[in-house]
């Protein structure tokens, strides 16, 4: 987990944020972020990796769930 002013991710606030940046299909990735709740991997590579933040705006539910899908991505190698 990171620590960053939400200005850094396209909002424009100051109010710092914890995200989290996790692997992702590449083809699932475009139709994912919606610069609101998932991003662009943040210091990552964009095409493979995403970020939440994790300001309550994604449910721990569905944290929890990407980030079952990020180590079966990792794992596969």
């Amino acid at each position: 987990m990171l620590v960053l002013s939400k200005r850094k991710l396209g909002f424009d606030s100051d109010e710092v944020v914890e995200i989290i940046d996790l692997r992702i299909d590449p083809d699932v990735l475009p139709s994912l972020v919606d610069g609101n709740r998932y991003f662009a991997g943040y210091h990552m590579n964009k095409k493979k990796w995403f970020t939440m933040c994790l300001d309550g705006s994604v449910t721990a539910e569905e944290v929890c769930g990407w980030i079952d899908k990020s180590y079966e991505i990792a794992a596969k190698g």
